[in-house]
């Protein structure tokens, strides 16, 4: 899910990056937080602005040249929630199952979350396809799926792990969807 928060910090700015808009040089500085991982607010997609909201400090003693200023600025973050839908583009086949990129981060649908019965890797390798009812999903297809969970990321690792399953009422690939509704 996508949130938009309202974070409040001190970053420190370089003499050499400080020109005539202080928050154009703050914005910049903190453009450097995108695509990576917060534990708290997810993956950071993108500053949309900042402002500075205060005087600057200078650190004493030290060798710091940086002017530390009070900062208010704008972060729109993707954290994926539990038993959330979402639906992404297969990117990637192997023997474990699909890889399905959601926008900034990619999930993994184990083989047995694609189908509700037993599903064989096609002999190109470019996709499953369902042993009884040959249904096919393939690297380029759009899947709707459901996050069966989330791994959080460490201190050394930013790395965040997301599981999926296709294999419950209407997820999947969008033609599978259609029979589905008309049973309904």
């Amino acid at each position: 899910m996508y949130y938009e928060y309202l974070v409040e910090e001190w970053i420190g700015l370089d003499p050499k990056e400080i020109g005539e808009d202080l928050d154009e040089a703050a914005l910049d500085k903190l453009r450097g937080l995108e695509g990576r991982i917060d534990e708290d607010l997810g993956i950071i997609v993108a500053v949309l602005e900042a402002k500075i909201v205060g005087d600057g400090v200078i650190p004493p003693l030290g060798g710091d040249p940086a002017v530390y200023y009070p900062v208010r600025y704008r972060v729109l973050a993707f954290k994926p929630v539990i038993q959330e839908l979402v639906k992404g583009i297969v990117t990637r086949v192997d023997e474990f199952g699909l890889v399905v990129n959601l926008g900034p981060v990619d999930g993994k649908v184990h083989r047995s979350q694609i189908m509700d019965e037993n599903v064989e890797l096609m002999p190109d390798k470019s996709g499953f396809i369902g042993v009884a009812s040959k249904r096919e999903v393939r690297v380029g297809d759009i899947v709707r799926a459901r996050v069966t969970h989330v791994t959080k990321p460490s201190r050394t690792a930013q790395v965040m792990g997301i599981g999926l399953t296709m294999r419950q009422p209407y997820l999947g690939k969008e033609e599978w969807l259609k029979p589905q509704a008309a049973k309904r």
